[in-house]
């Protein structure tokens, strides 16, 4: 087989095996691996929830997008305790909790007691707050987790 004309990519059969580019990119911005996910927490950078949205797609993934109560205890784990962002919201439809990593519904909600509760009816944003979730004012400066999967 010809040597690829792209060094990025190894090409078996017309198919796209590994792209090695894509692969190295996660492994800076996303230092922490989880089966075929990659994890940056900021722990020392604090933002609303629209501008952490926007840093991650920066660094090319999205908001946490948390899938199963395996995947919230693992991550939870390995990141010190804090209060941090997620992809869920309600900005759409009211009460309606998105994950705008996925487009859909939030795959997996474990509020804390009496949450969501929508304080002061200005929470319309997901926070890991310690080990549960909350809805938060999506203006509050929070630590967040981006995420992103390899192919």
């Amino acid at each position: 087989m010809p040597t690829p004309t792209d060094p990025s990519q190894l090409v078996e059969s017309n198919r796209t095996v590994v792209n090695v580019d894509a692969e190295s990119k996660y492994q800076t911005n996303f230092p922490i691996q989880i089966g075929n996910k990659f994890y940056r927490a900021e722990t020392n950078l604090k933002a609303n929830w629209h501008q952490a949205a926007h840093n991650c797609r920066k660094l090319g993934g999205h908001l946490l997008n948390i899938e199963s109560s395996t995947e919230m205890d693992v991550i939870l784990s390995v990141i010190p305790s804090s209060r941090y962002w997620t992809s869920g919201n309600c900005l759409a439809k009211d009460r309606v909790w998105i994950s705008i990593a996925a487009g859909e519904a939030m795959p997996y909600l474990r509020w804390q007691e009496g949450e969501p509760n929508n304080l002061f009816g200005e929470e319309f944003c997901v926070e890991i707050k310690r080990t549960l979730l909350n809805d938060e004012d999506c203006g509050a400066n929070l630590n967040y987790i981006c995420e992103a999967k390899t192919l």
